[in-house]
């Protein structure tokens, strides 16, 4: 009956992810924390998974804004990709899936509300084991559904003023305006700008650009992923 029980459970999150495994192991392994395979002999838990799926996540997206954003700096794309596949969208995607549900966990574990970390591992599991079952495509696919919204909104947020928007942190945090430092290479008609963002003579973040203005944005933007979250 329990075996039974969880393939439909199986079934059922396929139906959610909008992608049916050719071998529904792979989604198995993915739901396997290690607590439960340290309770039962014989079974794999989901961290290899979630290595593999964690290089495929941050691949899909990057190249995802690469193609898309080609009026962004570097510094904006860096700064986008990391907000994209950091912890707590994975988490959010997770909840949205109801993956916590669907977790093997072992009983010290399964009566206890389960932590965003261990949804953000197995979200990162689940993309692991569609790009082994059904290749780059299918992975890509899933990636870019489940984060279409945030990709969305962040896309937007870049087109705010990093400068504007690091000063307001800075203020908050340390009582203090970050200060830039501006070096130049090259010739005057092909001047190079790099700028370097400074707290308390610390650097916070670094860029560059073909103006002041740009490499003063991406240093701010380097520095925004440092303090931003903080």
């Amino acid at each position: 009956m329990k075996a039974s029980l969880e393939k439909e459970k199986l079934r059922e999150l396929q139906k959610k992810i909008n992608y049916k495994f050719e071998n529904p192991v792979l989604l198995e392994i993915a739901l396997t924390h290690k607590s439960w395979t340290a309770e039962n002999e014989g079974f794999q838990p989901n961290e290899k998974l979630e290595f593999l799926g964690d290089s495929v996540l941050g691949l899909i997206v990057t190249e995802h804004i690469y193609k898309t954003y080609s009026d962004l700096t570097e510094g904006q794309l860096s700064l986008l990709r990391s907000v994209l596949v950091e912890k707590k969208s994975l988490a959010e995607v997770a909840e949205k899936l109801n993956i916590g549900s669907y977790l093997k966990l072992g009983n010290k574990l399964e009566y206890t509300s389960v932590s965003p970390a261990l949804l953000e591992n197995a979200i990162e599991a689940v993309i692991g084991a569609i790009y082994l079952d059904g290749g780059w495509s299918e992975a890509e696919k899933f990636v870019l559904h489940v984060l279409k919204s945030k990709i969305e909104e962040y896309s937007m947020r870049n087109n705010e003023d990093f400068k504007s928007r690091l000063k307001v942190i800075f203020e908050q945090k340390f009582s203090s305006s970050p200060n830039y430092r501006i070096t130049t290479e090259g010739p005057a008609h092909e001047k190079r700008f790099y700028a370097q963002v400074l707290i308390n003579d610390e650097i916070a973040g670094e860029g560059q650009g073909r103006s002041k203005k740009e490499a003063e944005q991406s240093a701010a933007g380097e520095a925004l992923k440092r303090f931003g979250n903080e």
